[in-house]
C-alpha cells in the first residue's frame, strides 16, 4: 500500500513536469516565430525612395495605422507620403525634429485608408503673401506628388495678380474745374488740386493751349484739347480738364477778369477781383525775367527784382499809407487802388530803384531797348501819363509774352511813336469811374 502511494506519487510529479516542461517549450516558441517574422518583415520590404527614411515594423493593417501614428508624434515630416504593407510600412520624407511632450497633437489617419495622412479639416495651413498695401491668403498645396516648385509658383502667381489690383486701384484726383472756355491769347489760372502730389501738367495739343508747370492755361489757337494732371510717381493717378479755345471777340469779362484779345487787364477801369491771389509771380513771367536778368548781364547791366507781385491786402496798405502823406489825389499818380494793381496779376516787376533816379541810367536805357526781347513792355511810358492813368516809371515793366511785346513794338514803329502804352495797342481807357 506504501509502495503503491509513492508509485503513484511519483507517476504525478513525472506528469507535472512533462506538463510543465511542454508549456515552456511553447514560450520559446512563439517568441522565436515572432523574430523570424519581424526578420522576414523587413527582408520582404522595399522601398524605391533614395531619400532618408523610417521603417516600422508590424504584423497586420491595423498595428500599422497605430505605429504610424506613433511616429508622427516624435517626429513631423514635410511633404509626407505613407506607404502601408501587410508586413511593415516605411515612411519618406524630411524629417524635423518638434516637443513630443504633448501626445495631444498626435492625430490617427481618418477612414479607412491608413497609407494616406490628411490634415483634418477646418485647420488647413495656409501661406501669407504679402504685396503693397494688400495681404492675402494662399492655401498650402496639399499634393505630396508635386514638387515644391509648383506650390512656390501658384503663390507667386497669386502675388501679382494682387499687386495688379492694387495698383489700378487708386484715389482719384479732385479738380476745382474740369472744364474751361480760353480766348486766343488768353491764359487763366490752373485748376486747383486737392490731393498732394508732385504734379505734371501735359496738353494733349499744344497749336490749341499750352500749360505751364503750375497748371496755368494759355489758349494758342482756336479748338478743343485736353489738359492734364499727373503724379509724379503715379501714372495711374490724374485728372484732365477739356479746355475749349475762341477766337478773341473784344473785351471779354470772365469770372471777374477783364480781358482784351486775350490779355488780362488790370488798371484804373478795370478791376481784378479782391480774393484773386496766385501766391507770386506766375511762372512764365517769372522765367522770362530770368532770361532777362541774364541777357542784361552778359551786355554788363545789373538789373535785379525789387517788387514782384503783391496781393489786394498789400496793395490796399500801401496806398492807403501813400494817401496818409500825400493826399489821394496825388496817390492816385502813382499809386494803384487796391484791386487795380498790375502787381496783383502776378505779371508785373519793379526793377532795380524804385524812384526817379532811375531814369536815364544804363538799366533804364537797356531795358526800353530789350525787354520787348524777353516778352516785357515798358508799362508805363514817359509823356502817357494821361492814357495809362499813371506817371513815368521806366523801373515798371509787365510782361504779355515775346509775340505780343513785338506787336506792341511794331505798332509803335508803324505809328512813327517811340513806344505804345498797352490801352493804346488794345484801344481801351484807364480812368476810375
Amino acid at each position: 500500500m506504501n509502495r503503491k502511494s509513492v508509485k503513484l506519487k511519483a507517476i504525478m510529479v513525472g506528469l507535472i513536469c512533462i506538463t510543465s516542461m511542454a508549456s515552456c517549450g511553447k514560450d520559446v516558441q512563439r517568441a522565436e516565430e515572432s523574430d523570424m517574422s519581424g526578420g522576414l518583415s523587413i527582408t520582404e520590404g522595399t522601398s524605391e525612395n533614395n531619400e532618408e527614411q523610417e521603417t516600422e515594423i508590424s504584423t497586420d493593417t491595423n498595428s500599422t495605422a497605430e505605429t504610424t501614428t506613433q511616429t508622427s508624434s516624435a517626429e513631423t515630416i514635410d511633404g509626407t507620403s505613407t506607404t502601408s504593407t501587410a508586413k511593415f510600412t516605411f515612411v519618406t520624407g524630411t524629417r524635423k525634429s518638434v516637443n513630443t511632450s504633448n501626445p495631444q497633437t498626435t492625430k490617427k489617419p481618418s477612414g479607412n485608408n491608413p497609407s494616406t495622412t490628411r490634415t483634418p479639416s477646418g485647420n488647413t495651413p495656409v501661406a501669407t503673401v504679402t504685396s503693397p498695401g494688400t495681404t492675402i491668403k494662399v492655401p498650402t498645396v496639399s499634393n505630396t506628388d508635386a514638387p515644391s516648385s509648383q506650390t512656390t509658383t501658384v503663390i507667386s502667381q497669386q502675388s501679382t495678380q494682387t499687386t495688379a489690383t492694387t495698383t489700378s486701384s487708386v484715389a482719384s484726383v479732385n479738380l476745382s474745374y474740369y472744364e474751361a472756355e480760353v480766348l486766343v491769347g488768353q491764359t487763366i489760372r490752373y485748376p486747383e488740386v486737392a490731393e498732394t502730389f508732385i504734379e505734371i501738367w501735359t496738353s494733349s495739343d499744344k497749336n490749341v493751349a499750352t500749360v505751364d508747370a503750375a497748371g496755368n492755361i494759355t489758349g494758342v489757337g482756336e479748338g478743343n484739347c485736353i489738359i492734364k494732371v499727373t503724379s509724379a510717381s503715379d501714372s495711374n493717378m490724374y485728372a484732365e480738364v477739356k479746355v475749349t479755345v475762341k477766337k478773341q471777340q473784344g473785351i471779354q469779362q470772365i469770372d471777374g477778369f477783364t480781358y482784351v484779345n486775350g490779355i488780362l487787364i488790370a488798371n484804373k477801369t478795370y478791376s481784378l477781383p479782391a480774393s484773386y491771389n496766385p501766391q507770386g509771380l506766375m511762372p512764365d513771367t517769372y522765367s522770362a525775367f530770368q532770361e532777362l536778368v541774364a541777357g542784361a548781364a552778359n551786355d554788363g547791366m545789373n538789373i535785379y527784382l525789387s517788387s514782384g507781385f503783391r496781393s489786394y491786402e498789400t496793395q490796399e496798405q500801401i496806398y492807403n499809407n501813400y494817401v496818409y502823406y500825400y493826399g489821394q489825389e496825388t496817390a492816385d499818380t502813382f499809386s494803384a487802388r487796391p484791386g487795380y494793381s498790375e502787381h496783383q496779376t502776378g505779371m508785373a516787376i519793379d526793377v532795380n530803384t524804385i524812384d526817379d533816379s532811375f531814369a536815364g541810367t544804363p538799366e533804364a536805357i537797356w531795358l526800353e531797348q530789350h525787354c520787348t526781347e524777353y516778352g516785357f513792355i515798358i508799362r508805363y511810358p514817359q509823356g502817357k501819363e494821361s492814357i495809362t492813368g499813371y506817371k513815368y516809371e521806366p523801373w515798371h515793366i509787365r510782361y504779355v509774352g515775346k509775340e505780343v511785346a513785338q506787336a506792341v513794338k511794331d505798332a509803335a514803329s508803324a505809328a512813327g511813336d517811340p513806344c505804345l502804352t498797352l490801352e493804346e495797342y488794345l484801344g481801351i481807357d484807364s480812368y476810375y469811374h
